[in-house]
C-alpha cells in the first residue's frame, strides 16, 4: 500500500522545517520508507537536487510563474508568494507530476506526532477524495493544505486542477479562495466523498513558517522531542 502513497511538500527557504518534518515522519511512521517529495521554489537553494535517500528534491523552474509575476501585486502580499497563487501553482505541478494513486500534501512546517497509517487505510477503504481539517477562514472553504490526503486516481480521471487562475488570485483582496479552495469546490460539484478530521489530529502545525521564520525556529526547538 505504501507504494500508492506519496508525501509531498513545498520548500520556501525553510530547510530546517523539512529536516524536522522528515525526522518526525520516520519516528512515528516506520511503515513508510519512501522519500518525501520536496518541490523547492526558494530564493536560496538549500538542498542538493535529486534523490537524497529520505528526500527527493526537485527545483521549480521560475518560468511557471511568469504570468503571475507580470500581474500587479496584491494589496496584501504575503512572503512574496502573491498570497497563495504562486504556492498553489507549485502544488498544481506537484500533483500533475506525482505518479502514485494517493498523496498526503503537507506544509513544510508540519511535525508528525503519531502514526497515521490507520487514517490512510480508512481513506483508501472508503474511497474518499479529500481528507483533512476543513478550513473555513475564507468565504470558500477547503480541506486545509497543510495536511491533506488527496485521491490522485480520481483527480486524474476527472482532469481536476489544484490551481485555478481566475479563482485563486488576490485571495486577501476578495477574501474568497485560499489555497485548496477551488479543488474543494470542484470536489463538491463532482459529488466526491470528503472526510473531515480535527486540526492537529496526527500532526502539529506552526502556520506561517516561511513568513515568521525566527518564531518558527523557536517552535521547532520547543517541540524537539517530537522529531528527535
Amino acid at each position: 500500500m505504501e507504494s500508492n502513497l506519496s508525501i509531498l511538500t513545498v520548500n520556501f527557504n525553510t530547510p530546517e522545517y523539512i529536516f524536522a518534518l522528515n525526522k518526525s515522519l520516520r519516528k512515528y511512521n516506520k511503515w513508510y520508507s519512501a522519500p518525501i517529495i520536496v518541490y523547492d521554489n526558494s530564493v536560496k537553494k538549500d538542498f542538493p537536487e535529486g534523490d537524497c535517500g529520505e528526500l527527493d528534491i526537485k527545483y521549480v523552474d521560475d518560468k511557471i510563474y511568469e504570468t503571475l509575476d507580470k500581474l500587479p501585486k496584491s494589496k496584501y502580499p504575503a512572503a512574496g508568494n502573491y498570497n497563495s497563487a504562486r504556492h498553489t501553482r507549485t502544488i498544481d505541478m506537484i500533483l500533475s507530476e506525482c505518479k502514485s494513486d494517493y498523496c498526503l500534501l503537507v506544509d513544510s512546517d508540519i511535525i508528525f506526532k503519531q502514526n497515521f497509517k490507520a487514517l490512510f487505510d480508512d481513506f483508501v477503504k472508503n474511497d474518499y477524495f479529500l481528507m483533512g481539517f476543513k478550513r473555513t477562514t475564507y468565504k470558500k472553504h477547503c480541506i486545509a493544505p497543510w495536511a491533506c490526503f488527496i485521491n490522485l486516481k480520481k483527480y486524474r480521471e476527472l482532469n481536476l486542477s489544484f490551481f485555478d487562475f481566475n479563482r485563486i488570485l488576490y485571495v486577501n483582496d476578495n477574501l474568497d479562495y485560499d489555497t485548496g479552495a477551488s479543488l474543494y469546490e470542484d470536489a463538491i460539484k463532482n459529488n466526491l466523498k470528503i472526510k473531515e478530521l480535527p486540526d492537529n489530529s496526527f500532526y502539529i502545525h506552526f502556520k506561517g513558517g516561511s513568513v515568521f521564520k525566527e518564531k518558527g525556529l523557536k517552535w521547532l526547538k520547543q517541540n524537539y522531542k517530537l522529531w528527535n
